[in-house]
């Protein structure tokens, strides 16, 4: 009979599995439709809702991405994209027509804004976190007239009517 020492029986019976870490894609905080999932299960959900091809994690990440020329805007329709607690600094303040638009003053160079098409949201409300569709790019114009283009965006629900 072989005998192991007890600090090595403890990393192998303490130690985290593998697929531990992975069960929380994007970091969903507890009252996100996504916390405690996995990037495949949140996937089977919603292909089984719409047609998603991808998803991905938080909106400050995949703006500040498409603003760095780092990932075009045109590649994120039809994305589901889970929007973290960091997301929730983002807050409404605009509406123009049918889109509310969003933004989080990130730093005193970056602006990060996307619109959804949603009139449920009052001014100075902040975001939530959850699971939204990217469901196309729009061109909006700055108080300034400078014309910017935006990620817009819809609620995605997990489960429920469609």
């Amino acid at each position: 009979m072989k005998f192991f020492p007890a600090a090595t029986v403890c990393l192998l019976l303490c130690a985290p599995s593998a697929g531990a870490g992975a069960a929380n894609y994007c970091d969903a905080p507890s009252w996100s439709i996504t916390h405690n999932k996995s990037y495949d299960e949140v996937m089977k959900i919603a292909q089984k809702r719409d047609k998603i091809r991808d998803a991905e994690c938080s909106f400050t990440d995949v703006i500040l991405r498409i603003q760095n020329e780092e990932a075009g805007i045109s590649r994120y329709p039809g994305i589901l994209l889970i929007a973290d607690e960091r997301d929730e600094r983002f807050v409404v303040t605009s509406r123009v027509g049918a889109y509310t638009i969003f933004t989080y003053r990130y730093n005193d160079k970056r602006l990060l804004q996307f619109a959804m098409k949603d009139h449920s949201w009052e001014e100075g409300e902040p975001f939530q976190a959850g699971a939204y569709k990217i469901t196309g790019v729009k061109e909006f114009k700055t108080f300034t007239g400078f014309p910017v283009s935006l990620l817009v965006v819809q609620t995605f629900q997990f489960y429920g009517p469609k």
